[in-house]
């Protein structure tokens, strides 16, 4: 019997071994130079679902262990268009990436690469004048940091689950807050995957955005609105404002969104 247990034991452990595996390679943009923080995730072959993710270092590149197989891997970097990759050996080479340019009418949309600054805590990135502060709102922003991806229930950090997220000192209570604040508007994102002593035990993970405030004292405002076809007609109006007087600097906003869901039967 000990001589079963044993033999069972070892072949569930080869199982497991077999069954993981760790893909490789190396991200670079189309002059060939590497393509730092850009992120890689595992998809699973069946369903698309998340399995891993991982971002790629200073010299474009990435290690990441997930399920053995042909999984699809997924590269996406802020200008350039994501790549959907099936994973036929361990050692995918040299993934080369292909500008994406947006265009308006006769406009084609260009800025600066954020620079990611490294921090004891995560990284940090200036939006002013990148491409990140083109990309919409703040929500956008968040789905171009590196370690960050959008899934069905919301923003979620590599390894570390939703976010605690903060606007400008203060605690953001509607995910749809992010959707009304405009990326140009946003002056600075941090990403911490170590929270300190400061946070809740609980708190795996925390953004903090800081807004670019309007200059002067009194009362300011701006609003926007966007029309959109899902599952069914979506319409959002919203106004952002603004109240600074002797020290006092408040900021707030008021959302409305009439979300109407189609079925077809």
């Amino acid at each position: 019997m000990k001589r079963f247990q044993f033999t069972l034991m070892m072949a569930l452990v080869a199982v497991m071994t077999a069954s993981a595996a760790t893909f490789t390679g190396k991200v670079v943009d189309e002059a060939g130079l590497p393509a730092p923080f850009a992120n890689v995730v595992l998809l699973n072959a069946g369903d698309s679902a998340f399995v891993a993710g991982t971002t790629t270092g200073d010299d474009g590149t990435f290690s990441i262990t997930g399920n053995a197989g042909k999984p699809i891997v997924k590269v996406s970097y802020l200008g350039y268009k994501t790549q959907m990759i099936e994973a036929a050996g361990t050692d995918l080479g040299t993934i080369v990436l292909e500008p994406e340019a947006t265009q308006l009418g006769e406009v084609v949309i260009k800025g600066e690469r954020p620079e990611f600054k490294l921090t004891g805590e995560g990284l940090k990135t200036d939006v002013e004048n990148t491409l990140l502060s083109k990309v919409g709102t703040a929500k956008a922003v968040l789905q171009n940091l590196p370690g960050v991806q959008q899934t069905k229930d919301g923003l979620e950090v590599f390894g570390k689950g939703a976010p605690l997220i903060y606007i400008n000192g203060r605690k953001m209570q509607d995910k749809t807050e992010l959707e009304q604040i405009s990326s140009e508007d946003i002056k600075s994102v941090e990403l911490i995957t170590n929270p300190g002593a400061k946070y809740d035990a609980t708190v795996n993970a925390v953004i903090l955005i800081k807004t670019k405030r309007p200059q002067g004292e009194g009362f300011s405002f701006n609003s926007q609105a966007s029309y959109y076809l899902s599952k069914g007609p979506d319409l959002a109006l919203g106004t952002n404002w603004n109240y600074r007087h002797k020290g006092l600097d408040v900021f707030g906003s008021v959302w409305y969104n009439d979300d109407r869901y189609i079925q077809n039967d």
